[in-house]
């Protein structure tokens, strides 16, 4: 609900504005390049605090396979850091793709609307992301922020819908997994001989 005010609210503004303007163009574009600056120096930030931290505690987690590829999920195992710093890595690759994509089509296609409200959501949402709670905001890796750190799904909310698995569910199954990946690996070596 959030983001949709943040896009009306942009809306309002850009219609208020004079897009013909070569100065207004100028500026709109200036805050975009200022706020993914911003975006990226807060995963910078981050990377060094998980860095200095160096968790080495072990994390095992289930890493679902893509939808209708038909393959099992499989057990991953990991520590803390690497985990934190593979998360980081891609909100940075992704900041990254934004904002060439971004100054692709405004300077290819002179598109100025979407650069006001991409100045703003990628901000908002690297401040409200898992990991900045945690390295930014000192925030305990407990409950909603405990890893393996789960995308939000925006329907949830709306639908009333609960995708969270409890502690004990998500031990099973990942020794569910565990035990279908070393079935699978005694018929493999078999197969092998």
């Amino acid at each position: 609900i959030m983001n949709m005010a943040i896009v009306m609210g942009s809306m309002q503004i850009t219609n208020r504005l004079d897009l013909e303007d070569a100065k207004t163009k100028q500026l709109i574009l200036g805050v975009y390049v200022a706020s993914q600056a911003v975006v990226l120096l807060v995963s910078l930030i981050i990377k060094r605090r998980i860095e200095a931290k160096k968790d080495t505690t072990v994390l095992k987690y289930l890493d679902q396979p893509k939808p209708l590829s038909g393959e099992q999920p499989k057990v991953v195992t990991t520590t803390n850091m690497a985990y934190d710093l593979e998360q980081n890595a891609q909100a940075q690759k992704q900041a990254l793709f934004g904002l060439v994509f971004m100054i692709f089509l405004h300077f290819q296609f002179g598109v100025i609307r979407p650069l006001v409200v991409q100045s703003i959501l990628p901000v908002k949402n690297a401040l409200q992301s898992k990991w900045a709670q945690v390295y930014l905001f000192g925030k305990p890796a407990e409950g909603e922020l405990k890893r393996p750190w789960k995308a939000d799904n925006p329907f949830a909310a709306l639908t009333g819908a609960q995708d969270q698995q409890t502690e004990a569910e998500e031990k099973a199954a990942i020794k569910k997994a565990e035990k279908a990946e070393a079935k699978a690996g005694k018929s493999e070596s078999k197969k092998d001989q």
